[in-house]
């Protein structure tokens, strides 16, 4: 009777080691803009409180949450995402800071989505949570960050598709259209199922007049923004909260101009994300070379902070995806910094100089060299063939001539050279070597 071979579940993956290497590298070029803007990195924990995500996470999102009971008997969850758990921390941990605060954070996420192209049960995000300032230049911030790490990470061309939440939303809150439906509303449009919103509002006794002021806005798209942003003036100047986000938008834009900050946007007022606690601008980037995955998203939400139970605070934010860029370096042939260290390997030529051989290596560590000892009890031919496979580059051989003279033999197995030295000499010949 065979034993059974269990596999990763549907949907999850385990990471190779280059894999790892490849998910590090992201995540430095991410902490290094945390350094450079000012942002400070937090730990929130992988499990919440299900109502915490429950509240404002959109209709799909919420049947997509891995949640349970837990032994205590409260409903919990894998987060799906990070925003509402730094929410909750701002709220348990730094309501007497002086703002604005900068927070970032590197996390994996949990969503029982249908697993394809770029899409994962487990992925991993970073983010950027700007709180404390309702001001333009904090969304300009923001964008320029996402605008940053896609110039850091080698993509040379590039574009951030943006919105503001507030232009439909004014439409439909001054329609007196339900809370509900509009999350639905916008739901659909984040699928570009515009069709089926229009039906939907039609059920809702939304006038003929204002269903076709937003087909038409809806349709604005692209680069002309002066032209798009004049367009949308003339179609919903009789709605002024829909007008005051325009507004917002276009102050926005015009600080974005004048700081010559060179992003390159796409508008698109038929754009929507599925969370329902954006309040402002929203925002995703692309790669133009492969425009079907976002590579992260994000958008200001002044609300979520009050509806937890804290004060009044403004706040926006960008998370980009890790797994997506990734993917996205790898099918660009981007190069992606992986770590190089020089690779040397310790071989005892038999078992009574395996003691030495665990001193060299720990004594070449202690320089920050690193170091593997042979340690299946192979012949000098077989570790050598090991350690060729698996590309070191410096074999160091331990035999009975080199325990006496208190010395090794260093062999460069690039160069096929080997040399009788001390253990300093070895030590200055590896870290100097390029």
């Amino acid at each position: 009777m065979s034993k059974r071979r269990f596999k990763v579940l549907r949907g999850l993956r385990d990471l190779l080691p280059e894999d790892v290497e490849k998910l590090k590298y992201v995540i430095s070029v991410i902490r290094e803009i945390f350094k450079l803007y000012g942002y400070q990195e937090i730990m929130t924990p992988t499990i919440e409180a299900f109502s915490l995500f429950e509240k404002k996470a959109g209709e799909e999102l919420r049947h997509r949450m891995y949640k349970f009971i837990d032994m205590g008997g409260r409903e919990v969850a894998l987060r799906p995402e990070i925003t509402p758990s730094v929410a909750r921390f701002y709220i348990n941990h730094m309501l007497s800071f002086q703002k604005p605060i900068r927070l970032g954070y590197i996390a994996n996420c949990f969503r029982y989505d249908e697993p394809q192209y770029g899409r994962y049960r487990e992925f991993w995000q970073g983010g950027f949570e700007l709180i404390g300032s309702s001001n333009p230049e904090a969304d300009v911030e923001i964008l320029n960050i996402a605008s940053t790490l896609m110039k850091r990470l080698g993509f040379s061309d590039y574009y951030i598709k943006l919105n503001h939440v507030g232009i439909i939303k004014g439409i439909l809150n001054s329609e007196k259209v339900p809370e509900i439906v509009q999350n639905r509303i916008l739901g659909l449009f984040d699928k570009t199922r515009y069709d089926e919103a229009i039906q939907l509002l039609k059920s809702e006794n939304v006038t003929d007049e204002c269903l076709n002021i937003i087909r038409e806005v809806i349709n604005l798209k692209g680069n002309n923004i002066n032209q798009i942003i004049d367009s949308a003036e003339q179609y919903i100047c009789k709605y002024s909260l829909a007008m005051e986000a325009l507004l917002n938008l276009k102050e926005i834009l015009s600080l974005l101009e004048k700081s010559e900050l060179k992003i390159p946007i796409l508008l698109d007022l038929g754009f929507a994300r599925g969370l329902e606690y954006y309040t402002g601008i929203i925002f995703e980037c692309f790669s133009s070379k492969n425009n079907r995955l976002a590579l992260g998203g994000g958008g200001r939400y002044d609300t979520l902070i009050e509806l937890f139970g804290g004060p009044p605070t403004p706040a926006v934010g960008y998370a980009p995806g890790i797994d997506r860029i990734i993917l996205a370096l790898n099918e660009e042939k981007i190069e992606i910094r992986t770590e190089k260290h020089r690779k040397t390997i310790v071989i005892p030529l038999s078992r009574e100089f395996v003691p030495y051989a665990i001193k060299i290596a720990s004594n070449l560590r202690g320089f920050d060299i690193p170091v593997e000892v042979e340690v299946m009890g192979r012949d000098l031919k077989k570790a050598l063939s090991y350690a060729n496979a698996r590309n070191f580059d410096y074999a160091i051989i331990i035999g009975s001539t080199e325990v006496k003279e208190e010395k090794i033999t260093l062999k460069d197995l690039n160069k096929g050279e080997q040399y009788k030295v001390s253990i300093e000499e070895a030590i200055n010949m590896i870290k100097t070597s390029k």
